[in-house]
């Protein structure tokens, strides 16, 4: 795959949680190369404040409030191409990250993570198929980080 057929990108439009999206956008591109192989890659990742992320939410999903990860397949024809939107809420990575024992740096990594096995067509919505996903996830989670220092994805403002 070249370069040009595997388009990430990502922009930080929260202001609460510094991040380092070029950091993000390799790992995103590191696992992107690997679940989409020889298709044409263009995939947007946002950062998003709660406020936007329940905008959102409400408005696509019909659910109330902010949540952690929102994707959206933008593809028309998935066997030349995957274009997509993942929306990620670093807000509920940090509330999230307290209540699994982990940091808000790993399980903002897991959203990006998860908007695209949702891109790769894994589904959530029941039992067996989200027990499937989430073994996927913790495997790309464990490769991101042994190759990566997770730590250093972000810092929290002093703001």
């Amino acid at each position: 795959m070249t370069p040009e057929s595997n388009q990430i990108e990502v922009r930080n439009r929260q202001r609460k949680w510094p991040l380092n999206t070029a950091m993000i956008e390799e790992i995103a591109a590191w696992v992107s190369v690997s679940l989409f192989k020889d298709l044409e890659t263009d995939i947007s990742i946002q950062f998003l404040s709660p406020g936007r992320m329940a905008s959102i939410n409400q408005e696509y999903l019909g659910h109330e409030g902010p949540t952690d990860v929102i994707t959206f397949d933008l593809c028309n024809d998935p066997a030349l191409c995957m274009t997509g939107e993942i929306l990620i809420c670093p807000e509920v990575a940090a509330s999230q990250s307290e209540e699994f024992g982990t940091t808000w740096q790993e399980e903002t990594i897991r959203y990006v993570i998860h908007g695209l096995l949702h891109l790769k067509g894994f589904d959530d919505l029941e039992p067996e198929k989200r027990r499937i996903m989430k073994q996927y996830e913790n495997r790309w989670v464990k490769k991101a980080k042994t190759g990566f220092d997770l730590s250093k994805a972000g810092t929290v403002s002093s703001s």
